[in-house]
């Protein structure tokens, strides 16, 4: 049985009705903003568990994940021609450096999700907040929030249930149904749901780099047909959730979470001694399994024979 279409003022898209979903006023803080986004990387830092997180970062750490990279994750074809060209002390710039910044790029998609749900819960503690509340929900990367809708004339509010990504490629294809479909699922069988809901897919950063205007940071994924996955469920883009989380624009979020990435998300394969010293040790282990010679030269069969083997 499909979901009902929840009973809320809407606009000729079938959307929220702006009005109800004003710019977050007063703003959040610049220091609350920062304990929000300090509070969010020190959670990407943890296992659900809340263990930390262990990271290679001494420099034969890095070197032994570098060789089971090379071991593992190199294509037979491309890639003994491709380090065949170059002299055994580039090699670990080469492949440590490109997926050590992998790395980084997935902890700060998961980043994206604490930040949006510390950020709500900050702007639960303001006088006239737009949220009653927020918390995690049951999946990582969930969330709940409970909010107040000003000229809603039963004034029964809305319970979000928002889907929070990293970028809107992260839903794409096939994959956005699957994810409208669940989240919807979790509404429906909420049994303490007291007041409308609307499902939304919260998205981190702006889609090819480009922030547009407020009104025009909401829409509702639809199928070739033309229709709605949901009529309950829409996207919202950067441009409108950080200022309606907020009040502040995703720039100055952007620009908050960068002065700070440092201190939590440290790239130790860019630190000058780490990396001289690991590309030694990854230079005198491939010259002891016999895939680079003396002079630092590489043999493309012996590297050949490193990542591909029969069983």
């Amino acid at each position: 049985m499909a979901p009902l279409m929840q009973a809320y003022p809407r606009d000729e898209e079938l959307l929220l009705k702006l009005e109800y979903l004003p710019k977050q006023n007063p703003v959040l803080s610049i220091e609350g903003i920062d304990d929000a986004i300090r509070e969010a990387f020190a959670r990407t830092k943890k296992q659900k568990a809340g263990k930390q997180l262990e990271v290679p970062k001494e420099p034969e750490e890095l070197a032994e994940l570098c060789l089971k990279h090379l071991r593992e994750r190199s294509d037979p074809i491309v890639s003994p021609f491709f380090f065949s060209q170059m002299k055994v002390e580039d090699v670990f710039d080469m492949d440590a450096i490109s997926h050590e910044m992998q790395r980084q790029r997935m902890k700060i998609g998961v980043f994206y999700q604490y930040l949006m749900i510390e950020l709500m819960k900050r702007n639960a503690k303001l006088t006239n907040s737009n949220f009653v509340q927020a918390f995690d929900g049951a999946k990582e990367g969930d969330a709940v929030a409970d909010i107040r809708t000003p000229k809603f004339s039963d004034q029964t509010g809305l319970r979000l249930y928002m889907s929070i990504k990293k970028s809107e490629d992260t839903v794409g294809g096939q994959d956005i149904g699957g994810v409208i479909r669940r989240i919807e699922k979790v509404a429906k069988d909420d049994k303490n749901l007291t007041s409308p809901y609307l499902c939304v897919i919260a998205i981190g950063t702006p889609a090819k780099g480009k922030i547009k205007q407020y009104e025009s940071g909401r829409y509702m994924r639809k199928t070739k047909d033309g229709n709605p996955y949901s009529f309950n469920c829409e996207i919202w883009l950067p441009e409108f959730i950080f200022p309606y989380v907020t009040g502040q624009s995703p720039i100055l979020v952007y620009k908050e979470s960068m002065k700070l990435v440092k201190e939590y998300l440290p790239f130790y394969t860019l630190d000058e001694n780490i990396r001289k010293e690991a590309a030694s040790i990854l230079g005198n282990k491939l010259r002891q399994l016999g895939i680079a010679d003396e002079n630092g030269d590489i043999d493309i069969d012996k590297f050949f024979d490193y990542v591909v083997k029969e069983a």
